[in-house]
């Protein structure tokens, strides 16, 4: 079997209209330089005619996990059955939500990128549909360990997280406001730059990354993803770019809800606490 230029793995997680959406944004890649790994993640019945409208793309490959394994298990899975196949990787990886859809140019712009020995991970621009707001970069530069206290500490109150994520919403749609009004969003793009960590709906890994050792094994069940990502990559001497030039559009939340259960909560209590105990001993 002729290895793709390109291997993405998209996580499904009750999003199934979410999935053909995502799924449709790949068609027009060139036949042979993509194939696509899908990893079902769902306890929701699949509704008729979804793996049907699946067959008609001959670079989706389809596994149901039988459970939920989060978001970064979902992804081993489908990265090891790419290697049950294939004997390595191909030059990008890329690790997905389905509530994403990739522009027209997306992949050519992908090939272009220049693939120094350096680079790690690629973040593009990440333009949330909802709030007129890119979501990369995601983290400039590497949490102080106070910053994580106090995230562990806003996690340990159900209350608490829900009322910082009221004010987080309503600070994302002022600034949405204000950048609907200046038209300012479209025309003032940033430089490509070096950053900590990408945001996690998109995530772009050179196969140099899982090369030198780098893994998808998180350490917790979900959440913490990108601080994972970006400390792997520090420990292997690996760059995080950001381009803003390369654009996906982003329907967040389509699998989470708006705002958050206890049991999320519980993950991203858990979350922190993993992060803290491995990367700030």
């Amino acid at each position: 079997m002729n290895q793709p230029n390109i291997l993405i793995i998209g996580v499904i997680y009750n999003t199934y209209p979410e999935t053909l959406r995502y799924v449709e944004s790949l068609a027009p890649v060139e036949p042979g330089k993509v194939v696509l790994i899908l990893i079902d993640n769902s306890h929701k019945a699949k509704p008729p005619g979804f793996l049907q409208t699946l067959k008609k793309y001959g670079f989706v490959r389809y596994l149901e996990s039988g459970r939920n394994l989060g978001y970064f298990g979902g992804a081993r899975l489908g990265l090891q059955h790419h290697l049950t196949e294939h004997a390595d990787l191909p030059p990008w990886v890329l690790v997905t939500n389905v509530d994403i859809v990739f522009t027209p140019q997306f992949f050519q712009q992908l090939n272009a990128f220049g693939h120094h020995n350096k680079l790690g991970v690629v973040a593009p621009s990440i333009i949330s549909k909802k709030w007129n707001a890119d979501y990369n970069p995601k983290i400039r530069a590497r949490y102080p360990e106070s910053k994580l206290r106090f995230y562990q500490f806003l996690y340990s109150s159900f209350l608490f997280h829900n009322l910082f994520l009221v004010a987080a919403y309503s600070k994302k749609w002022l600034l949405g406001r204000k950048r609907n009004k200046r038209s300012a969003f479209k025309n003032n793009v940033p430089e490509k730059m070096k950053i900590y960590a990408p945001h996690g709906s998109c995530m772009i890994f050179t196969n140099t990354y899982f090369n030198l050792g780098g893994t998808l094994d998180l350490p917790h069940f979900l959440f913490g993803e990108e601080v994972f990502v970006a400390e792997t990559a520090a420990r292997l001497n690996l760059d995080v770019i950001y381009d803003p030039t390369m654009v996906v559009y982003d329907y967040e939340h389509a699998s989470t809800g708006f705002f958050i259960t206890p049991k999320i909560n519980r993950y991203n209590r858990q979350a922190i606490q993993s992060i803290r105990n491995c990367f700030y001993p």
